[in-house]
């Protein structure tokens, strides 16, 4: 089955349920420009919720201060960057997933040194007023018969009704979706968890 990334955990339930459905990362945001930023207050809970699952933390413009910070309160075990990738990021101690944002049927990469020191590559949909959790898909055929140097993600308005498709086209290694399945910005709806992961399973 393609691996599920949830990103976007805010609440300790919805992290229980990700775990239980067999999610294999858990995306936490440390973005103060998200609505599903990780308070500083709830990161015990949610350490303590998500247990030995993979933890991936996402990030935007934060100090690479902030980024060790997270890094070590949450124990992270990969950042995910959703800006030009830099060469300190890879000196971070942990696996990075770069972002490629995709405009127009094209997708900026990172410099092909730096990808290939990467853990894999997450291409999301750009938005001119938000780095990621758009809501928005974009056109998956861009990915055909492209060639990477690592493992490749697509997010962007995934949910139930179109999870299926996206495998089919792209075969990615992995999908990530958080506005697909919530009931607000933060605040994860259970039966779309359990759709979403049903119709991943029933494309594999």
């Amino acid at each position: 089955m393609t691996a599920i990334k949830v990103c976007g955990l805010t609440r300790p339930d919805d992290v229980a349920l990700c775990r239980e459905l067999g999610a294999a990362y858990l995306g936490f945001n440390f973005s103060s420009r998200s609505p599903r930023r990780v308070e500083p207050a709830a990161r015990a809970a949610l350490l303590d919720a998500s247990g030995d699952s993979f933890r991936v933390g996402i990030f935007v413009d934060e100090s690479e201060g902030d980024m060790r910070e997270a890094i070590a309160a949450m124990r992270l075990d990969a950042v995910q960057v959703h800006r030009e990738l830099d060469p300190r990021d890879l000196e971070l101690g942990r696996p990075v997933i770069a972002v490629a944002r995709v405009s127009g049927g094209a997708a900026r990469l990172p410099a092909p040194t730096l990808l290939a020191r990467c853990r894999a590559i997450l291409f999301d949909t750009a938005h001119d007023e938000r780095p990621g959790g758009t809501g928005i898909p974009f056109d998956w055929s861009i990915l055909d018969g492209r060639a990477l140097p690592v493992p490749a993600g697509i997010a962007g308005g995934l949910n139930a009704g179109n999870v299926g498709r996206a495998i089919a086209a792209v075969r990615p290694a992995f999908v990530d979706v958080a506005s697909g399945v919530e009931a607000s910005p933060g605040v994860k709806d259970p039966g779309k968890l359990r759709a979403f992961f049903a119709a991943v399973a029933d494309a594999a």
